[in-house]
């Protein structure tokens, strides 16, 4: 069976083309993006260490949590890292994240399903942002943050269902898909000491797919609360 059976239609193969393109150099903008803040968070380190009483500090920060999503992705776990560059003097944040969400139970198809055997899909929300600090506790080292950014949701999604019936005979069809698109974001963040507690929401832009007969719909859109260590 030909899963593909629009592809035979060259104007639908020079627009699969364009597309993918423009998502490729998204993803390319936002990869460049967070290696540039990286890179200068490095550099700003090196200079912090040389002189005292600068205005710029750097941070790395791992955290986890919970992912409730709005759509069919479902609840779960989610994890991250980010590199922070703070201006103390003028009190924000400029930062890069990477996230990730694995799941294996979700119900991301329309009302025609396919006879799924085994499926997984990894969410990769790449996204740079700004934070301003709105209070601090200094004799309780604390910190409250709130911001917004943006970026790009990259997506593996991997599907493996049965296809056939009574005259013909069963067989696996086994399709992985690797898309996404533009996503916002606002979150608030606490900081205390080095631990901090991190409210965020996704306000995402959908992707359509399909694998041969059958259509889905990925939107990461939704809430999620993690906690983290900033080093």
């Amino acid at each position: 069976m030909n899963d593909f059976p629009l592809l035979s239609s060259n104007c639908y193969i020079n627009n699969w083309k364009e597309d993918n393109m423009t998502k490729s150099i998204w993803v390319y903008i936002i990869l460049t993006l967070i290696f540039s803040i990286s890179t200068f968070n490095s550099t700003l380190a090196q200079n912090n260490d040389e002189k005292k009483g600068s205005n710029l500090s750097q941070y790395y920060s791992g955290k986890f949590g919970f992912y409730d999503s709005n759509n069919d992705l479902n609840n779960g776990l989610i994890i991250g890292i980010d590199g922070i560059t703070e201006f103390n003097n003028y009190n924000f944040f400029l930062s890069g994240d990477i996230d990730l969400y694995p799941k294996k139970t979700i119900s991301v198809f329309n009302d025609a399903k396919p006879d799924i055997s085994d499926h997984l899909i990894l969410l990769f929300p790449l996204h740079v942002n700004f934070g301003y600090k709105l209070a601090e506790i200094p004799d309780a080292d604390t910190k409250f943050y709130a911001g917004a950014g943006g970026g790009y949701y990259f997506y593996i999604y991997s599907v493996t269902y049965q296809e056939g019936g009574i005259i013909g005979g069963i067989t696996n069809v086994d399709e992985t898909k690797n898309v996404g698109n533009v996503f916002f974001t606002l979150f608030g963040r606490i900081l205390i000491g080095k631990i901090f507690v991190e409210p965020r929401f996704y306000i995402a832009a959908s992707d359509d797919g399909s694998t041969g007969d059958y259509s889905f719909i990925i939107d990461p859109s939704g809430f999620l609360i993690t906690l983290g260590f900033q080093y």
